[in-house]
């Protein structure tokens, strides 16, 4: 094992980064490596931990996760991470601070430590299960042909333009913490659907819009999904045939036509370091009264994709 990794803000005035630390920072507090048919890192207190490979640096240094939030704040990772300087965050809280390279290492690391949280058990016949190759696949206790390994969830996540390309539009789903926040409707791709065919349903469900033509612009891993699982974010562009809203109101607390003046305005808001999203409390705009998500969303490359065109995205139907 080269490394562990651990989150933490850089200080008062810091950049904030994603640090690591090594084996021999976790030896004076009873954390020690062991190799053996599965390498485990054993902890006098909390017992063996196992280690997840999420590859090698740039470096040329192999780097691991340890994953001991079971053990909550009481672990000994704190205790060394407060000497170093360093302060373990929840990764969620960490979006808006860390650079992209950061992120993906944190995402991996959150998505494999909570798949392996969600398969202790084989799903075919019950028995426990262990993590092999370190931490890239779980296998069977009772029968080593029973292998799992981790899923990623497919979610189509579309903006929808309307009929006379005019407008887009954008929702807020009661699961959503931000109450002044809009953004793409979304919902996951259930088995045997295409995509564009999810675009459809989601939107018919969630809005009651007819949708014709989707465009599949691009994709998003996103390692904190709403079920607790990694999720695959499909950004799709959508031309809506019908324009009267009919809005579920057991999922959704709004869904409505917005322009592009105000999209713009929208897109321009989210740059500032006082929004919801960054831990502040501002206001957006005049004449706007929502913001839509940061940069570190796939939607909000889709809205502000379209909010600059000058030109519907679509010919008009």
């Amino acid at each position: 094992m080269a490394k562990q990794a651990t989150y933490s803000n850089g200080g008062s005035g810091m950049p904030t980064e994603l640090c690591w630390l090594a084996p021999e920072d976790l030896q004076e507090y009873g954390i020690e490596a062991q190799t053996d048919s599965q390498t485990t890192v054993t902890d006098q207190e909390a017992g063996a931990l196992v280690p997840y490979l999420l590859g090698r640096t740039t470096k040329e240094t192999w780097s691991f996760a340890l994953d001991a939030s079971a053990y909550g704040k009481q672990h000994h990772l704190h205790d060394v991470a407060k000497r170093k300087g360093y302060v373990m965050q929840d990764l969620r809280s960490m979006v808006a601070h860390l650079s992209g390279t950061d992120l993906a290492v944190a995402g991996h690391a959150i998505a494999l430590a909570g798949w392996h949280q969600a398969n202790g058990f084989c799903g075919r016949c019950g028995a426990p299960t262990v993590p092999i190759e370190a931490g890239a696949k779980r296998c069977c206790t009772k029968d080593k042909k029973h292998r799992l390994y981790p899923r990623t969830d497919p979610v189509a996540i579309m903006l929808v333009e309307s009929v006379d390309g005019s407008k887009v539009l954008l929702g807020r789903a009661k699961t959503i913490r931000h109450a002044s926040m809009l953004t793409c409707l979304s919902g996951f791709v259930e088995q045997v659907e295409t995509i564009e065919e999810a675009c459809r349903r989601e939107v018919q469900e969630e809005a009651g819009i007819d949708v014709g033509p989707v465009h599949i612009a691009g994709s998003q891993p996103w390692p904190m999904g709403r079920g607790g699982t990694c999720e695959l974010m499909i950004g799709c562009i959508a031309k809506a045939t019908s324009d009267t809203l009919h809005m579920d109101e057991s999922e959704m607390d709004d869904v409505r036509w917005v322009g592009r003046d105000q999209l713009k305005k929208a897109v321009e808001d989210s740059k500032r370091k006082d929004t919801p999203y960054q831990g502040g409390d501002s206001e957006p705009s005049e004449g706007v009264d929502f913001w839509i998500p940061p940069p570190t969303a796939i939607a909000h490359h889709l809205i502000k994709s379209w909010a600059e065109r000058q030109t519907a995205w679509f010919s008009k139907l």
